[in-house]
């Protein structure tokens, strides 16, 4: 056989044993002793049921939870969907008020919100619009009905999400999940405009400093939150964007945070929230496994408690 042929048969032998039941390891936190940091392993096969069925719960509460703190991933992948609808919705409010993407040639007046919605009110309280778009199908109907004339990005957004907007009744944008780490890891890719902006010369030898390192003094950051430059990383202005990101109200947030969130930061987290749910799936699926081969039942895990 071939050199092909031969890796071929090399790999599908180390995914064999890899997928091997005795293989199975469950691994404990992480803790901290002398200084170091270790994690307990042990194998699933040569786990106690009452073991099996700790671990069983455990994987389910990570996928399944709805603890405000730490929600289960399913449930963080629905808060995060949210939360992309809503800064879309607020943007799309700042546009009909002309204050979203005022650098495009704009011949429309400006539109205050409050105004904006009285209009809108009006329109859908005559009796033919009463008929064709009932008040218990706002949530589903699409703002056609009552905008024309505006830019696609805002095609998806409902009538109820349009009234929540201009009432700002969207509520608060929960920053908690975004953790400093997971922005730091997205990376920069400069401009050529920033690239300008960061040019700093060191006082003593007069040669220009590194970028990240000017960055790095600018926002405070410490030496283990080093940023690289990655060609998929945020722009310098997006970057800091998400630095100073608080848990805000929705209108509260800048038009640079909000389309940093929409376009790009929540898009990417859910990418990860979506690789570590993969990850507690195929645990489950290796726990279950292993409890057939041993004849032991798993108990049913309520998630409404979880």
């Amino acid at each position: 056989m071939g050199v092909i042929g031969d890796k071929l048969n090399q790999a599908l032998e180390a995914k064999s044993v890899n997928n091997n039941i005795n293989n199975y390891v469950w691994k404990g936190p992480k803790k901290e002793v002398n200084g170091k940091f270790e994690q307990e392993e042990i194998k699933l096969m040569d786990a106690t049921p009452e073991q099996l069925n700790q671990f069983y719960r455990h994987c389910m509460s990570m996928l399944y939870s709805k603890d405000k703190k730490n929600p289960g991933r399913y449930h963080l992948l629905n808060i995060v969907d949210e939360q992309k609808k809503k800064c879309n919705i607020e943007l799309f409010v700042r546009w009909i008020e002309n204050k979203y993407k005022r650098n495009i040639p704009n011949t429309r007046p400006d539109y205050p919100r409050f105004l904006f919605l009285q209009d809108v009110r009006d329109f859908l309280n005559k009796p033919e619009a009463l008929e064709a778009y009932p008040k218990d199908k706002y949530s589903e109907t699409c703002i056609d009905a009552v905008v024309s004339n505006y830019p696609e990005e805002f095609s998806k957004i409902t009538i109820s999400g349009l009234m929540d907007g201009c009432l700002d009744s969207l509520g608060v944008f929960d920053k908690s999940h975004l953790s400093l780490n997971f922005i730091i890891k997205l990376g920069i890719w400069f401009t050529n405009a920033e690239k300008k902006e960061l040019e700093e010369r060191d006082e003593k030898t007069g040669k220009l400093k590194d970028r990240i390192d000017v960055i790095m003094e600018r926002h405070r950051l410490k030496a283990n939150a080093r940023p690289r430059t990655l060609q998929t990383g945020l722009s310098y202005a997006e970057f800091r964007a998400m630095l100073n990101l608080k848990s805000k109200k929705y209108s509260e947030l800048t038009t640079d945070q909000l389309v940093a969130l929409r376009n790009k930061v929540l898009f990417r987290f859910q990418n990860e929230i979506e690789y570590h749910a993969s990850q507690w799936e195929d645990r489950i699926k290796q726990i279950k496994e292993v409890a057939a081969a041993k004849g032991i039942s798993l108990e049913k895990v309520n998630i409404a408690d979880e």
